[in-house]
């Protein structure tokens, strides 16, 4: 990992680990790192200097082998990790209760959006890969309202692409990945 200040200068340089899924930064310059299944360290924060500050290991979030979604919004991060696929907000700054975990019935999602009590997932398996499920959140649970499919403007699938989801939106930049689009739960 290298952090580079807004001149284009190298401010610190640290290792983050291996099999990175995601690897997006809050508002406060923490550093959100999702790992895929290579790599049993979950999700961790770092600081912008390369400490550690925070880890998945002692959150008990139920089947947490790769981190399929992750979503940093202010200095909260949601995530929806395989195999369980709960919605999981992350707060660490909360002492009270830093880690929430909602049973969630949606599965595959690779980005989630969040906009007060309503969630949007992206992506699926097989047919699924353009799904974008939404949901309502309760306090124990994401239930699910509507389901539909996300397209080009044109009403074509998307095909290959990247996805991001930043707050209410998830970005979506398709083949030949020159441009992105945008879906925003919040309009």
């Amino acid at each position: 990992m290298q952090v580079f200040d807004a001149l284009g200068r190298e401010t610190s340089s640290f290792s983050v680990g291996d099999a990175i899924e995601h690897l997006l930064v809050d508002e406060a310059g923490h550093i959100w790192v999702g790992h895929f299944d290579e790599n049993p360290a979950g999700i961790r924060r770092w600081s912008a200097t390369g400490r550690l500050i925070w880890t998945s290991d002692d959150a008990h979030i139920p089947g947490l082998f790769d981190c399929y979604a992750l979503n940093v919004s202010g200095t909260t991060a949601w995530a929806c990790p395989y195999t369980d696929f709960p919605l999981v907000e992350i707060r660490p700054d909360r002492t009270d209760r830093p880690v929430r975990v909602r049973e969630n019935r949606i599965r595959g999602a690779k980005a989630v959006a969040v906009h007060g009590d309503r969630v949007a997932f992206y992506g699926g398996y097989r047919d699924e890969q353009d799904r974008l499920a939404h949901g309502e959140l309760t306090e124990t649970s994401v239930e699910p309202t509507d389901v539909g499919l996300l397209t080009l403007p044109d009403g074509s699938g998307l095909g290959r692409r990247r996805v991001v989801g930043r707050g209410s939106r998830i970005y979506v930049q398709a083949e030949p990945f020159t441009e992105w689009g945008v879906f925003d739960l919040s309009s």
